[in-house]
């Protein structure tokens, strides 16, 4: 009469350490737990038996979700840990005001539509059209890591050209003149060529007095903040709508970046830094 046996708590510690791994790291013939699975693990172990739907609810008590994994990449850099600690080493000195620190990168611009989850009513699916052709643009940008000031410009190529053309924005922006003699602006970029090719190192050599770059691990985007402000970016424009020309999206793109630069305080609050 007291309804189906419940997960004990002896069941309630075997399941949340059960869930926690893969299921072949326990020698499981499966990739993925299901309730069923699950609730057999459980009889297996000895523990008392229950159903799937009993599992299913105690997990939801629990506050686990059935929700898509993200893909991981670890970065294979040998030099990891120097480039990181350099790079911490290189944020305590911005914090100090003996360094100016910018976060680079680069972003693609596509007429065709992001799409993202958005509120539908059940039963229907809302639908984005799509340009009969595809049409991209590249932006480039670097945020400043205390102050949230942002640099950005929009080209037609991803190239070395365009990203000589940013440093020559940011000198103008931070460290103009011939006889600079405030602190030095680091950049941090990743290991794209365009970031190393023999165009950017003569740039570069124009300005070593005052500007140098500051390389991050291969494979480690999470280092670089300023991606938090590129998925932002698509949330707020890019996702969910088609724009009717390449340079309706730009102009809006253009928009929502120069908006930001007015907000620092939003801006850094995006990056989660502290400023």
């Amino acid at each position: 009469m007291g309804g189906p046996p419940k997960v004990t708590p002896e069941g309630d510690v075997e399941l949340q350490t059960a869930i926690a791994q893969a299921p072949r790291q326990l020698g499981r013939p499966f990739s993925i737990w299901t309730c069923l699975e699950l609730a057999r693990h459980l009889r297996d172990k000895g523990l008392a038996y229950v159903t799937d739907e009993t599992v299913r609810r105690h997990l939801h008590d629990l506050g686990y979700r059935v929700l898509r994994p993200v893909l991981s990449v670890s970065s294979p850099d040998p030099d990891y840990a120097t480039k990181a600690a350099r790079l911490a080493d290189c944020q305590e000195q911005a914090r100090q005001g003996k360094l100016i620190l910018l976060y680079e990168d680069e972003f693609d611009l596509n007429l065709l539509p992001s799409v993202l989850r958005c509120w539908t009513l059940r039963g229907q699916q809302r639908k984005i059209p799509t340009p009969g052709k595809n049409v991209k643009r590249y932006g480039f940008g670097a945020v400043n890591f205390i102050s949230g000031q942002l640099t950005h410009r929009i080209g037609d190529h991803k190239n070395s050209d365009e990203f000589c053309a940013l440093i020559e924005q940011i000198v103008q922006e931070y460290c103009p003149g011939d006889a600079y003699t405030g602190p030095k602006v680091g950049l941090v970029v990743d290991n794209f060529i365009i970031h190393h090719s023999q165009k950017t190192q003569a740039v570069l050599a124009q300005y070593a007095d005052r500007l140098t770059l500051v390389p991050l691990p291969t494979y480690a985007p999470k280092l670089n903040v300023i991606e938090l402000l590129w998925k932002h970016l698509r949330r707020k424009v890019t996702h969910n709508h088609l724009f009717e020309s390449i340079d309706q999206l730009v102009m809006a793109v253009n928009q929502f970046l120069h908006t930001m630069n007015e907000h620092r305080t939003e801006l850094l609050s995006v990056l989660g830094c502290s400023g």
